[in-house]
């Protein structure tokens, strides 16, 4: 559990610095997990799913690249 030292340290800072600490932590990941049970088909439906728009998010951004290169580069009239 992150701990902060508030010696000459005013609460509002201390208090942003302690959720900046938990957030790199992952302990709101991690509450928001246990909240609920997740059967593990679920759980691997739900990753493939993620896994599958990831490969299209990066396919489309290559795609992207290739057209505005074909565009710059392209037969020249």
């Amino acid at each position: 559990m992150p701990s902060v030292t508030t010696k000459n340290m005013s609460f509002e800072k201390a208090l942003r610095i302690w959720r900046k600490k938990c957030e790199t932590a992952g302990i709101k990941d991690r509450v928001r997990e246990l909240e609920y049970y997740e059967k593990p088909n679920w759980k691997r439906k739900r990753k493939l799913k993620s896994a599958i728009k990831r490969q299209q998010r990066e396919r489309a951004k290559e795609q992207a690249y290739w057209n505005d290169y074909r565009k710059s580069f392209g037969r020249r009239k």
